[in-house]
C-alpha cells in the first residue's frame, strides 16, 4: 500500500508540471488572442471618441441656435475687424455653460490683448475632437509669427461655402473691392461687408435663418477640421472651411508636412482649408437645423458642394 501511495504521489507531481513546448504553445495562444482583441479594443475606443465628437458638435449646434434666437443672426467670423481678430467660437461660451469665462472677455479689445489673451489661448476641449492626435499641442498661429504666442487649434469650422480659397474667385466677397483691412471709421477706406454662399463667413458676415431658402436641413452649418493642419482654424480668432475639395483631401500629405507657426512651412492655403478628420472614412457635420451626421469621404462632389450653399436652389442635401 505504501508503494502505491508513493507512485500516486509521483504521478500527481508529474501531472502538475508543464513542458517547455506546452508553455510556448500557451504563450502563442495568448499572443494570438491579444492580437485579435487589440483591434476590437481600438475600435471601441474610437467609437467612444467619435460619440464624444458627435456630442461636441450637437452642443455647438444647439449653442448656435440659441445665439441666433438671442441675436436674430448667427455669429460671424472675424478677420481684421474693429475690434480685431475675434472668431465665432468665443461668442458661444455663454451658451455652452461657460458663462463665467465668457463674462471675463472684453470684446471691445482685440482677442490677444489683456485681459483676453490668457483666456483665449487656453485649451478649450469643447472645440477639439477627441480623435485628433494633435489636439494637445498649441502650435497654431497666423498673426504673430512667434512660438511664444501660439494658440490651440479648433477642430470644428464654420462652412463659408464651396470657395476654392479663403475668399472666393475674383474680388474678396466679404469686402468687395476694399480688401480685408477696410476700416468702417475711415471714409477713405470703408469696410464693405457682403454675404457669402455659406452660413458663417470668414470676414464679418453671418446668415440669419431667413437667409437660407435651400433649407436648414440641407445646408452645412459647421463641420470637422483638423486645426493643427491649417493656420486659420483656431478657437479665438477664426475657424472656417469650404467644400471645394473632397472630405479628408490630402490628409496624409498635410500630416506629414504640418505648417509651422510662421505659416511659411506647410501646405498651400487651398489645400488645407477643407473639412477633414481623424475618423476613418469621412467626417462629421452639423446641418443648419442642428442635426449631426457622419458623411463619407466618397460622397458625390456635386452633392457635397451643394450642401455648402444656403441659396443655390439645389434640391439636395447631405445623406
Amino acid at each position: 500500500m505504501k508503494r502505491l501511495d508513493n507512485v500516486n504521489l509521483m504521478w500527481r507531481d508529474h501531472a502538475r508540471a508543464f513542458t517547455l513546448v506546452e508553455l510556448l504553445v500557451v504563450i502563442a495562444i495568448i499572443g494570438i488572442l491579444i492580437a485579435l482583441l487589440l483591434p476590437a479594443v481600438q475600435a471601441a475606443r474610437e467609437a467612444a471618441r467619435r460619440m464624444q465628437c458627435t456630442n461636441n458638435m450637437k452642443q455647438i449646434g444647439l449653442a448656435l441656435h440659441t445665439y441666433h434666437d438671442a441675436n436674430k443672426r448667427l455669429p460671424h467670423g472675424s478677420f481684421h475687424q474693429v475690434p480685431s481678430r475675434w472668431g465665432w467660437q468665443p461668442r458661444m461660451l455663454a451658451f455652452i455653460e461657460a458663462a463665467a469665462e465668457f463674462s471675463q472677455y472684453d470684446f471691445t479689445r482685440a482677442s490677444w490683448e489683456a485681459p483676453n489673451w490668457e483666456l483665449v489661448r487656453q485649451r478649450h476641449a469643447m472645440f477639439l475632437c477627441p480623435s485628433d492626435a494633435f489636439s494637445g499641442e498649441a502650435t497654431e498661429n497666423e498673426e504673430f509669427r512667434s512660438p511664444d504666442w501660439n494658440i490651440f487649434p479648433s477642430d470644428y469650422a464654420s462652412c463659408i461655402g464651396d470657395y476654392m480659397n479663403a475668399t472666393g474667385v475674383g474680388e474678396r466677397p466679404e469686402f468687395g473691392n476694399t480688401g480685408p483691412y477696410g476700416n468702417p471709421n475711415d471714409p477713405a477706406n470703408p469696410q464693405t461687408i457682403v454675404s457669402v454662399r455659406g452660413l458663417i463667413g470668414r470676414w464679418g458676415w453671418a446668415a440669419s435663418f431667413g437667409d437660407v431658402p435651400d433649407g436648414l436641413s440641407n445646408t452645412i452649418l459647421i463641420g470637422e477640421c483638423i486645426g493643427a493642419l491649417c493656420i486659420v482654424q483656431n478657437y479665438p480668432t477664426q475657424s472656417w472651411a469650404t467644400t471645394a475639395h473632397p472630405i479628408n483631401y490630402m490628409n496624409k500629405d498635410l500630416i506629414a508636412n504640418r505648417p509651422d507657426y510662421t505659416g511659411s512651412v506647410g501646405p498651400r492655403w487651398d489645400e488645407s482649408i477643407g473639412f477633414r478628420s481623424f475618423h476613418t472614412g469621412g467626417a462629421q457635420f452639423c446641418r443648419g437645423d442642428g442635426s449631426v451626421s457622419f458623411v463619407s469621404e466618397t460622397i458625390a462632389g456635386n452633392v457635397y458642394r451643394a450642401a455648402a450653399s444656403r441659396n443655390g436652389g439645389e434640391a439636395m442635401g447631405l445623406p
